[in-house]
């Protein structure tokens, strides 16, 4: 990377490329301050793979990649510098108005204020050969990963709101979808929830777990038990989609978190380390995109307000 790019005091440093953060950077930039994002994957995060989004404001529908790409274009053209494959590692306090953001690599960057959108990883069922059935039947994204089972029996195992979008997509592709939650409802869009449960091949199976897993070389079988009475049902599928929420990437901050590792802010969306902002699913894991992208403008106001 160029030298004068790392040497660079930035206003703002934004770490994490999914939409709050490509938001943070759209408004940081529009506000004139010298930023720079991080990511360390793909810009646009879990958003980015999402077929349809029909319920943002103003916008009747639109595909998860182009509407992540489009803030990508934003974010450049209001001056902002964007760079991926860049996982930050640590975040230490040089001084009372100069962080530095360390990177895996040795890159070291310095900025006045840091906005964290750094999102979570997938929380998986915790079984005993879950891992040896990872992309064998067992998968964390429908929208992925689906097509390959495309006129089968397949579960959702979680709540949340990426799990009914999830289940819709299997159900486009002619699987038979079995919806596995602990919840005694499905939480989410009304309008969307009432499109499930009234299609004939979705099955909601509340109050209950996945509790074991079975088969050879790819995943054939689970068990699934009741919460309230203890049975037991096993179901032949041909895989398992887990959304069970996620493990926020907040590991790298000494900032207070609660006991789920979510980041704690107050009403400026500051965390307790002064000039140190959090948005997006790194505080909260779920929210709708429309909610994501305004903490993460929020955040970049904030940052501004800070550095005067």
């Amino acid at each position: 990377m160029h030298k004068k790019i790392i040497d660079d005091l930035y206003d703002v440093i934004i770490v994490g490329g999914g939409v709050a953060g490509l938001a943070g950077a759209i408004t940081a930039g529009q506000m004139d301050l010298r930023a720079l994002l991080l990511e360390k994957a793909v810009f646009g995060g879990s958003v980015a793979v999402l077929e349809t989004i029909d319920e943002y404001p103003g916008v009747e529908k639109i595909g998860g990649w182009e509407l992540t790409q489009t803030m990508v274009k934003q974010a450049r053209n209001s001056g902002c510098l964007l760079f991926d494959s860049k996982e930050v590692t640590g975040l230490q306090a040089e001084d009372d108005s100069r962080f530095e953001v360390q990177c895996h690599g040795g890159d070291r960057f310095q900025a006045g204020s840091v906005i964290v959108s750094t999102g979570g990883r997938p929380k998986l069922l915790g079984l005993k050969d879950e891992a040896r059935f990872a992309q064998k039947g067992i998968h964390t994204c429908a929208q992925c990963a689906g097509a390959r089972y495309k006129g089968r029996e397949v579960v959702i195992a979680g709540t949340g709101r990426f799990t009914v979008r999830a289940a819709l997509h299997l159900l486009e592709l002619g699987c038979r979808v079995f919806f596995i939650t602990g919840e005694a409802k499905i939480f989410g869009d009304v309008s969307l929830i009432k499109k499930l449960l009234s299609h004939k091949q979705f099955h909601f199976m509340g109050g209950s777990h996945v509790t074991k897993l079975s088969g050879d070389k790819y995943l054939q079988e689970i068990e699934v038990t009741d919460l309230v009475s203890g049975d037991r049902e096993r179901l032949a599928v041909a895989a398992v989609f887990v959304y069970r929420g996620i493990v926020p990437e907040s590991s790298f901050l000494a900032a207070q978190k609660d006991a789920q590792g979510f980041l704690l802010v107050d009403e400026n969306v500051m965390t307790s380390l002064p000039g140190v902002f959090a948005a997006g699913r790194v505080v909260h894991e779920d929210l709708p995109i429309q909610v994501l992208i305004g903490a993460g403008s929020r955040a970049a106001l904030s940052a501004a307000a800070w550095l005067q």
